[in-house]
């Protein structure tokens, strides 16, 4: 079995695409979410004060506004959208960091055992930081949402009841009060939250993901 280019007519050829897809799939499935405080170091190592979840909740709005990765361009277009969502530059190290970060996000995604979560401080960090850092996430993947809109030329496409819902809820969350005291009871309202917008983000982007699986067939049939 050879490698070639799509427009070959050698039926023993692999197309170039179609191989790059499955190679995105296989290193997706493979991929290790990092921990909250290592994204954090590598954003501070490379001079941005950025909040991690941010970063993550930027990626998830994007993959949730039909932003795929499989495509040829998807390295290089990811990172550039999230320095427009998130008003910054990555550059170096962190352009790899990104590409790998949002592979992983989506294998989780699409995980049939429902293994995403929102990337926020651990469980034993103080509760005003892990409340800041939902509304941090939630901001984020407004912004991803939206620039993955716009990248995508789809303003004008009617969002899905449930995914526009979804999106209002959100923008409530990432108004909450972070000033919160620490007790059982908050901790549970925070536990609710982080489950809620969890479950939201992985049926708004396995729809939009859907969706665009969709439309392709249609305009090859």
């Amino acid at each position: 079995m050879r490698l070639g280019l799509p427009d070959h007519d050698d039926p023993t050829l692999i197309p170039i695409k179609e191989l790059l897809i499955v190679l995105l799939d296989a290193l997706g499935a493979f991929e290790d979410m990092p921990s909250w405080d290592d994204a954090a170091d590598s954003l501070f190592n490379a001079g941005l004060t950025l909040n991690p979840s941010a970063l993550h909740g930027a990626m998830a709005g994007l993959l949730g506004a039909g932003f795929s990765p499989h495509t040829e361009h998807h390295f290089s277009a990811t990172v550039a959208a999230l320095e427009k969502a998130l008003a910054i530059d990555l550059t170096g190290d962190l352009v790899d960091f990104s590409s790998r970060l949002s592979l992983a996000t989506l294998s989780a995604i699409e995980d049939a055992d429902y293994t995403f979560h929102p990337l926020l401080p651990s469980d034993d960090s103080p509760i005003e930081e892990r409340l800041l850092s939902i509304s941090e996430w939630t901001r984020g993947f407004l912004s991803g949402f939206t620039q993955g809109i716009t990248l995508r030329k789809a303003a004008g496409e009617p969002v899905p009841e449930m995914t526009a819902e979804a999106l209002k809820d959100m923008a409530a969350i990432a108004q909450v009060e972070t000033e919160e005291a620490d007790s059982e009871e908050a901790e549970r309202q925070l536990e609710d939250i982080i489950e809620y917008i969890r479950f939201a983000a992985i049926n708004i982007v396995n729809e939009a993901q859907s969706l665009q699986e969709d439309n392709s067939e249609n305009l090859q049939s």
